[in-house]
C-alpha cells in the first residue's frame, strides 16, 4: 500500500493529508497545496483554488511548478509555460493525458496528480519526500497532528491551519462559506447519520477495502456532509463515498458498483459505460492492447464495454477492433479503405496499415537544380557545387552523374550545368545535354 505518500482533497472542502489527518477548510481561497520547503532546491509547489456556484463545490484552478515549468489547470483548459497545450502532453520530463475521467499529471521527479476536473485531485510523491512538504497536505513525517493540528503542545484549528497557507494575490479576496444554517447540535446531528454512512460503506461494494483505509474517519466526513446538506437529497454524500472508493482502489481494494439510477448516477458519453473499478490505460485504436502492460490501481470512470476499445482517430466512442479507423498524414481512413503512394498499396485493417506493394517504377526527380526527390518519395532540398552520383546501381550496371552548380545570376539558387552522364555496363557512356542533343560514346545524335 502507498497509502502513506497520498494526499488528497474533496467535495465539500474536505482534506486528507500525507500523514492521515482528516479536515475541512470551508474557504474559497488559493492555497499551497504541497510543495518541497525544507530541501536545497524546490523540486515542487502546487496550489489549489476551490470555487462554489449555485451551491456545487468545484475545483476552480490548480497551478503547479515542477521544477520551474508551470502548469495550469482549469475546467477548460490545460496551459504550460502560460501556452494552451492539447493532450496529450509530454515535454522535459512531465507528461500530461487523460485517463478515464481523470487528468494525469505525471513528472520524472517523483509526482502523480490526478485531477477528475470536478471536486477530486490528490497527489501521491515518491517517498524520497519524507519530511520535506509544506501545504495543506501536511509535512509527510508519518506522525499524524504533529505538526499539522499541534504544535508546542497548543492544538491548531484547520482555519488557522489553512491560514499559513494561503497565497491569494495582492487584490483577491475569499470569503468563507457559510455550511448552512445548523438546525442541531453538530455533534447530535452528526451521530444521527454515521448509521447511514457506516452501512453504505461498510456494504457488499466496499468488501475489499475494509482494513485497508481508515473508514471511520469517511464516516464522519459522510456525516458531516448530510448534516450541513442545503437540500433533501442524498447527493451530498456522493463526493465522500466516491472517494472513499478510489482511495480504497489506491491501496489495492477492487470497489464494485455502488452507484445506482438513484443514488449518485452517473453517465457516459457515446456508448461508454461507467465503472468504478476500470484500467487507467484504456484500449484504443491505436494501441489495442494496452491494459495488457497496465501496472496501475484501477480507477472509477467511464469506460468502453468488453469486446470493444475507444476509437481515438475519429473520437466516436467505442467500436469492436475491425470497426476501427487508421490515420494516415493526419486523414482518418475507414476499414476497408486504401491509399496508394510511392510504389505501395495501403489498406486499413483493424486499426492497422496493410501493405503491398505494386509493380511500378521507381521515379527520382530534381526540380530547379536543387529540390530532389527520391525513389521512395522522400523530397529535400540541396545547394550543391560539384558533380554527384545521382543514382548508382549496386553491381554497376548503370551510374547516373549530374553536375549541380550555383546559377549565374544568383548566389543561393543551384542549376543543374550541362545535363547528365550515364554510364552502362562500365563502358557505354550517354551524355543527356540541355540543348535536347545527346551523346553516345562520343557520336551526338540529336
Amino acid at each position: 500500500s502507498h497509502d502513506d505518500q497520498f494526499c488528497s482533497t474533496w467535495g465539500n472542502y474536505h482534506f486528507k493529508t500525507f500523514d492521515g489527518d482528516f479536515f475541512q477548510l470551508p474557504f474559497t481561497c488559493n492555497y499551497i497545496l504541497a510543495s518541497q520547503c525544507k530541501g536545497s532546491y524546490e523540486d515542487f509547489d502546487i496550489q489549489l483554488q476551490r470555487q462554489e456556484i449555485h451551491g456545487v463545490i468545484t475545483i476552480k484552478t490548480v497551478t503547479m511548478k515542477l521544477e520551474g515549468i508551470v502548469v495550469e489547470l482549469a475546467n477548460t483548459s490545460i496551459k504550460v509555460d502560460d501556452k494552451l497545450v492539447t493532450l496529450p502532453f509530454s515535454q522535459a520530463g512531465i507528461s500530461i493525458e487523460r485517463s478515464a475521467s481523470y487528468v494525469k499529471i505525471q513528472a520524472k521527479l517523483g509526482l502523480v496528480i490526478m485531477w477528475n476536473q470536478e471536486d477530486s485531485l490528490w497527489v501521491e510523491l515518491d517517498a524520497k519526500f519524507k519530511n520535506q512538504t509544506c501545504g495543506l497536505c501536511g509535512d509527510f513525517n508519518g506522525v499524524q497532528i504533529y505538526d499539522e493540528f499541534i504544535r508546542a503542545g497548543d492544538s491548531v484549528t484547520p482555519e488557522d491551519y489553512g491560514e499559513v497557507w494561503k497565497v491569494n494575490g495582492p487584490t483577491e479576496n475569499c470569503e468563507e462559506i457559510s455550511t448552512a444554517t445548523k438546525t442541531c447540535a453538530d455533534q447530535v446531528c452528526e451521530n444521527g447519520f454515521k448509521d447511514l454512512c457506516k452501512n453504505l460503506l461498510s456494504g457488499p461494494a466496499f468488501l475489499s477495502c475494509q482494513n485497508l483505509i481508515d473508514t471511520d474517519s469517511f464516516i464522519k466526513a459522510c456525516a458531516k456532509d448530510l448534516c450541513h446538506c442545503k437540500s433533501n437529497s442524498t447527493s451530498c454524500l456522493c463526493s465522500t463515498i466516491s472517494e472513499y472508493s478510489r482511495q480504497c482502489a489506491h491501496t489495492g481494494g477492487k470497489p464494485q458498483q455502488w452507484k445506482t439510477t438513484q443514488l449518485c448516477a452517473r453517465t457516459c458519453p457515446f456508448n461508454m459505460e461507467y465503472k468504478e473499478c476500470g484500467s487507467p490505460c484504456t484500449d484504443t485504436c491505436s494501441n489495442p492492447h494496452r491494459s495488457q502492460m497496465c501496472e496501475d490501481h484501477c480507477i472509477d470512470g467511464c469506460f468502453c464495454p468488453p469486446g470493444t476499445v475507444f476509437d481515438d482517430i475519429t473520437q466516436s466512442g467505442c467500436v469492436a477492433v475491425h470497426q476501427c479507423s487508421c490515420l494516415h498524414n493526419g486523414k482518418p481512413y475507414k476499414p476497408g479503405e486504401t491509399y496508394s503512394r510511392a510504389c505501395h498499396e495501403c489498406t486499413c485493417t483493424k486499426g492497422e496499415w496493410s501493405c503491398k506493394d505494386l509493380n511500378c517504377p521507381g521515379i527520382c526527380s530534381i526540380l530547379g537544380g536543387s529540390h530532389i526527390s527520391t525513389y521512395d518519395d522522400k523530397t529535400y532540398t540541396f545547394h550543391g557545387d560539384c558533380s554527384y552520383v545521382l543514382s548508382k546501381e549496386t553491381n554497376g550496371t548503370f551510374t547516373v552523374l549530374g553536375d549541380l552548380v550555383k546559377c549565374e545570376k544568383s548566389d543561393k539558387s543551384t542549376c543543374l550545368s550541362n545535363g547528365l552522364v550515364v554510364i552502362w555496363n562500365k563502358k557505354t557512356t550517354l551524355m543527356i545535354k540541355l540543348s535536347s542533343t545527346f551523346k553516345v560514346s562520343e557520336q551526338i545524335y540529336r
